[in-house]
């Protein structure tokens, strides 16, 4: 042995629980300078957490307060001591502020945002109250017995043909033995009134003769039919021009696309003229 070294005691030999970092007799004991936590997002010293937090660089709503509370609390139980009070009393600072800021994004910052958030928790509440509910019945439904595999129904009897066929024939020789009046009388039936609209082959029709008749036609109105008299029926008789109007400008156009006549208007919304087309006009004009 060097002079001038201390001897380093052996541990003893009864010792059976040794702590790695304050038991161990062959290297002097080491004291943290300030505990370190290991929780969801982040593992390391509570000075450097306690920094971020307060500069908004990590997200306080990820940490469990509980961990923090636990491992903080289990800390400073094992350095109890072998840490001096103020040391111990600097970290119970940081660790409240700590706290208080992870604390703050439980509660609102304002009186609109608690009403706002007791609405919500109110809403939540009647929503777990109802899924509650829900799964009470459909555990209530489950229990019962199933048909076809705890309980069976018992088969239908088939009915015999005949039977059926004498009730009814029974049934037909009473009528006729109560006469005619106990026989149901037949409800009425519902028949709408059919509208006799103008359709186009007659449209295309009365077109043909009229220009015949007549190769330089005239304005669309003059190829329309004279109207039915009014039968007391509220807008039929407007119905039926529109039904007609509809069909002669339809057949109008049919005819001016195949070639048969001319379909001329001066500007919008100005009546349309219908007459033989050109070559066949000149050729009705020189006969």
């Amino acid at each position: 042995m060097a002079e001038g070294k201390t001897p380093i005691p052996s541990a003893p030999a009864d010792v059976t629980d040794v702590d790695p970092i304050w038991d161990d007799w062959e290297t002097p004991p080491r004291v943290p300078s300030i505990p370190e936590l290991h929780v969801d997002g982040f593992d390391g010293p509570l000075d450097l957490l306690l920094d971020l937090a307060e500069r908004q660089q990590i997200d306080l709503g990820r940490l469990s307060a509980l961990d923090l509370i636990t491992q903080f609390v289990a800390a400073m139980q094992r350095l109890a001591g072998r840490v001096t009070l103020e040391r111990r009393a600097d970290w119970l600072v940081l660790a409240a502020r700590l706290l208080l800021l992870r604390s703050r994004l439980m509660f609102p910052a304002s009186p609109a945002e608690a009403a706002t958030a007791e609405q919500d928790a109110a809403a939540e509440e009647l929503r777990l109250g109802e899924m509650l509910r829900i799964r009470a019945a459909a555990t209530w439904l489950e229990a019962r017995p199933q048909l076809g595999q705890e309980v069976f129904a018992r088969p239908r009897q088939k009915q015999d043909g005949r039977t059926e066929t004498t009730m009814a024939l029974l049934e037909a020789c009473l009528v006729v033995l109560r006469g005619p009046r106990s026989r149901p009388e037949t409800a009425p039936l519902y028949r709408p009134v059919l509208m006799q609209f103008w359709r186009v082959d007659q449209a295309l029709a009365r077109i043909r003769e009229l220009l015949a008749a007549d190769p330089l036609g005239g304005e669309l109105g003059i190829f329309l039919p004279a109207l039915e008299p009014e039968t007391g029926q509220g807008g039929n008789r407007t119905k039926q021009a529109r039904g007609a109007l509809a069909g002669t400008f339809v057949a109008c156009l049919e005819m001016a696309k195949q070639g048969e006549i001319g379909a001329d208007q001066d500007s919008l919304f100005e009546p349309i003229r219908i007459s033989l087309p050109q070559p066949a006009l000149q050729s009705a004009q020189a006969s």
